[in-house]
């Protein structure tokens, strides 16, 4: 189920990934619309970061194909980023030559890269703090940093995994507002995978409900809710109540 306005980005289908005798994913099908922020909850265990690692290509499946665009994905072709749940900034560059290092590994004109610094540091509030390394400042702002360098490479597909599962919850409500700002500038496809179904419908457009192992999708919400979304909306309670019923009955 995606928007009847949106091409489908991503499709995935039939993806299956065993370990030995151990299976983990089970014959998973769905789209991703262009330009969509779909979040993946379930619950802890099911295999959230294992998908991920499929997604992305890190990991081969071990039956089925991920396609981006109507063609296989592959990172040779396809720019696929990942923001991991720990801060991965590179401690020898500056906060400015960490957001420009997928760029750079992307090959692109010089003059193209310092624009697009220029706006999404801007855009992240991370200006002041260009020349900084990563030791000379805050872990939240280390993950920020992190998340400016994906969305500045303006990937096919940006994959998500908890970025903001270390981080206290008022500090996490301030970056959730800031990473929907970013998003709709870049207009970027999104997968974000969480444990907190808060965080989730905060979100997402659309929500994939994963069960327990061997893992298959259970169920997918809508979440047609106008932004910045109130959690005290009654509309934003019921659908967080729908998806808390549908993790924990099984």
């Amino acid at each position: 189920m995606i928007s009847a306005n949106r091409e489908a980005k991503v499709t995935v289908t039939n993806l299956t990934k065993s370990f030995g005798d151990l299976l983990v994913l089970n014959d998973v099908n769905f789209n991703v619309g262009d330009g969509e922020f779909l979040c993946i909850v379930g619950p802890t265990g099911c295999g959230k970061t294992t998908f991920l690692n499929l997604l992305s290509k890190l990991m081969p499946p071990s039956k089925g194909n991920i396609c981006i665009n109507g063609e296989i994905a592959d990172p040779k072709k396809h720019n696929i980023s990942f923001v991991f749940q720990e801060p991965s900034c590179l401690p020898w560059r500056t906060v400015k030559e960490n957001i420009a290092y997928g760029m750079e590994v992307k090959k692109l004109p010089q003059q193209e890269i310092e624009e697009r610094l220029e706006k999404t540091m801007k855009l992240v509030g991370l200006t002041d703090c260009a020349n900084l390394y990563p030791n000379q400042i805050s872990s939240s702002m280390e993950q920020r940093v992190a998340i400016a360098r994906a969305f500045a490479a303006k990937p096919d597909l940006l994959l998500m995994d908890e970025p903001y599962g270390q981080l206290d919850v008022k500090l996490r409500y301030y970056l959730e507002d800031e990473l929907i700002r970013i998003w709709q500038e870049f207009k970027t496809t999104v997968i974000f995978v969480t444990h907190n179904i808060e965080e989730a419908v905060y979100l997402a457009e659309r929500v994939l409900i994963l069960s327990n192992k061997p893992t298959t999708i259970k169920a997918e919400l809508k979440v047609d809710l106008p932004r910045p979304r109130n959690f005290l909306d009654p509309e934003f309670v019921e659908i967080r109540k729908k998806v808390t019923e549908l993790i924990r009955w099984w």
